[in-house]
């Protein structure tokens, strides 16, 4: 389009407002990467060594977008309010109320997430470290380096809680080489010292030091570093998003009375919508349905047109005249509308596709007739087939619930709707609709031999027995229903008594064939697989128990019982890892029972990890503070603890023994200075990353010296 088109259609103005709104937007930018530069820098920002701190980054990366959003928005005004035709104004408002919609939703959803407690206790808990555990010998030290705050600034260390295990020790905090925070611990005494309590304000460089002040003895405790999320996160930022807010939502409300006003104007017309298309905005298109006009072969044969009359003949042909012709374009055939699709075609469509099992293209169709028509109840019944074919049973148990509201005694409905229910193994509702399709057709052989079903495995025998004898009466035949009949009859409660007195007295094959009686009536009765699973376990057969109890699970994943039972039998059988997943997954779905924490804690002590041991005790204490038990293998684990720093001060000691063997030999058994007396060559030999020449020196090391007898 030349510069005088666009001037004479006016949209030379349109032109240089969205080329003022691209300056604007290019200007703001460039400002905001040199305030975000300056801001770094003013924070000690690095590349070597690495730091970024986000808060500045974000602060100000809002700000400057809020103030490029309001610019914007004031453009587009601008931009609206010189279009030339309605259809540009429709459009333009229309879209820009929907990206304002959808930043305004965008927004508020986060703020309210940033100032929800629980968001900002959530990251400082992910944050911070578990305790970590130090000893140091006497008169020595330790120094311990650590980064706050982190590489990106969103979280800082407030405090170090140290908790003495054995020995004095005193703790220096030290910032760029400069004490800041000092204190001392002995016995069991704890100590908290402040790194950053009030938030971070430039990078520095943070380090612990650990001093034995306690004389002769080796000095031993745990240290933990408690962080915190930068506090403009909860605070500067979600203001910043509600401005968000309250600005795009200004602008929706702003906008509406234009699209309103403008909407029944803003119809197509041939090329009216150019200008609207050369600027990049989808164009508002409603066409008109015109009548169809009737065909010729469409006509019945009483209004044929008449013959033509009969033809003379022609005229002596004239002198031949070279007279130029005009040349005569035939006139472009009209074009008929496109005939709309109605709910009826649509549906029509559908349930071919449907017959072609093209499920996903026979549902799109229905849900168009449904957008016609969303009351239709025989289209709502296909579209629930299709996606019970599909096997996407919670969609189609949606659209016949649907189909119950508009009817509430569809047959078809309730019948399908119950099935689906009783796949899912939801008992109580699929009991409900087949009662109510049972309360239509009370002679139905299926919906009562469906309610049997149901009843059974709710455990109520007696109405099942009752359902199925119904049902054989209408259908005397049925070799499928005479064998529920029987299966029915069985006491089942009765049994698994005899079953569970038997297995308790030790009588164990009596109480396996009286489970597989159980079982045989009802292969998911979870109470008597458990029940099998222990016989199986105190005869002495562990595969077989585990076996029950994976069935137990397939049926019911958070059985806590079968989980727990399951992880002491891995124990036994000495796969410590499989056991150890199946108690994590207990205390996820059970975290108040202590039983399950203490049997994780035995686990982690026969894997050599005491500090996780220690930890998961800990949680079992503090469900039971009175358990003695738990109370012994606690101080057991501590008092080993101590024992294991006397004795790596002698393996250190020893040439080539560093953390990684001394940890090696400490697990393979060699915990006192009595174990290594007591071994041999071969059996230091035989520990991983023990070579001849360490083995030979340890034995020495601790060669008890024989006295020379006086003479």
């Amino acid at each position: 389009m030349s510069g005088y088109q666009q001037r004479i259609q006016g949209m030379d103005r349109l032109l240089r407002i969205r080329r003022m709104r691209k300056a604007v937007y290019a200007a703001l930018l460039f400002v905001t990467v040199v305030l975000m530069y300056a801001r770094m820098q003013s924070e000690s920002g690095s590349l070597k060594p690495f730091f970024v701190p986000l808060d500045g980054v974000l602060e100000i990366g809002l700000m400057m977008g809020l103030v490029g959003t309001i610019l914007g928005l004031y453009l587009k005004n601008l931009e609206i309010q010189r279009a030339q035709t309605d259809s540009q104004r429709y459009l333009l408002s229309k879209y820009s109320m929907s990206r304002a919609m959808t930043t305004a939703i965008l927004a508020l959803v986060l703020g309210v997430l940033l100032l929800v407690p629980l968001t900002g206790a959530g990251l400082a808990s992910v944050a911070t470290a578990s305790a970590r555990y130090v000893s140091t010998a006497p008169g020595s030290s330790e120094t311990v380096l650590f980064a706050s705050p982190d590489a990106f600034g969103v979280s800082y260390v407030r405090n170090v809680h140290v908790q003495a295990a054995s020995g004095s020790m005193r703790v220096l905090v030290l910032r760029n080489g400069v004490p800041v925070a000092n204190g001392s611990v002995s016995g069991n005494n704890s100590l908290d010292l402040p790194v950053q309590p009030n938030g971070w304000t430039t990078n520095a460089n943070w380090s612990l030091e650990f001093h034995n002040i306690g004389g002769s003895t080796t000095a031993s405790l745990t240290y933990s570093l408690t962080a915190a999320v930068m506090p403009s996160l909860f605070s500067t930022v979600p203001f910043l998003l509600f401005l968000y807010v309250a600005a795009n939502l200004g602008w929706w409300f702003g906008l509406r009375p234009i699209r309103d006003r403008t909407k029944a104007e803003a119809l197509y017309a041939g090329t009216s919508n150019a200008n609207v298309m050369d600027m990049g905005e989808r164009a508002y298109v409603e066409y008109a349905m015109q009548p169809q006009p009737a065909s010729a072969a469409a006509l019945p044969a009483a209004f044929e047109p008449p013959p033509p009359p009969p033809s003379t003949p022609p005229p002596p042909p004239a002198p031949a005249v070279s007279v130029p012709m005009p040349v005569v374009k035939p006139a472009a055939e009209p074009r008929s509308a496109p005939q709309a699709e109605t709910a009826d075609t649509l549906a029509a469509k559908g349930d071919t596709l449907l017959t072609l099992q093209q499920y996903p293209s026979a549902i799109a169709a229905y849900d168009e007739s449904l957008r016609i028509n969303p009351n239709s109840v025989r289209v709502l019944q296909s579209k629930a087939t299709a996606l019970s074919a599909m096997t996407d049973t919670g969609a189609a148990l949606d659209v016949y619930r649907r189909v119950l509201a508009l009817e509430p005694g569809n047959e078809l409905a309730l019948r399908e709707s119950s099935k689906l229910l009783a796949a899912q193994r939801r008992w109580r509702e699929c009991l409900e609709n087949t009662e109510a399709l049972l309360q239509r057709r009370p002679n139905d052989v299926g919906a009562l031999q469906l309610k049997g079903d149901v009843l059974t495995n709710l455990g109520r025998r007696a109405e099942a027995l009752a359902a199925f004898e119904a049902a054989q009466a209408l259908d005397p035949h049925d070799a499928n229903l005479r064998q529920k009949i029987e299966e029915v009859r069985v006491d089942v409660p009765g049994l698994l008594s005899r079953a569970l007195i038997a297995s308790a007295s030790g009588n164990y094959p009596q109480a396996l064939n009286l489970f597989d009686d159980i079982l045989e009536v009802e292969p998911s009765n979870v109470n008597a697989l458990i029940g099998k699973a222990v016989a199986y376990r105190r005869s002495g057969k562990p595969n077989e128990a585990v076996n029950c109890l994976d069935m137990v699970l397939n049926y019911q994943p958070t059985n806590a019982s079968a989980l727990l039972h399951r992880g002491h039998l891995l124990v036994e059988k000495g796969d410590l890892d499989a056991a150890l997943e199946a108690f994590d997954k207990l205390v996820t779905i059970s975290p108040q029972d202590e039983e399950a924490w203490a049997a994780q804690g035995d686990v982690f002590v026969k894997m050599g990890r005491d500090d996780d041991a220690l930890r998961v005790f800990s949680e079992a204490l503090k469900l039971n503070p009175g358990d003695e038990e738990i109370q012994h293998k606690i101080h057991e684990l501590e008092a080993s603890r101590s024992v294991h720093a006397d004795i790596l001060q002698d393996l250190y000691r020893i040439k080539g023994v560093g953390p990684a063997r001394a940890k090696a030999l400490i697990e393979a058994g060699f915990r006192t200075a009595e174990d290594y007396e007591k071994a041999s060559v071969d059996q230091l030999l035989a520990v991983k990353g023990i070579t001849r020449r360490i083995a030979e020196d340890l034995v020495k090391h601790f060669k008890v010296p024989v006295p020379v007898a006086a003479h």
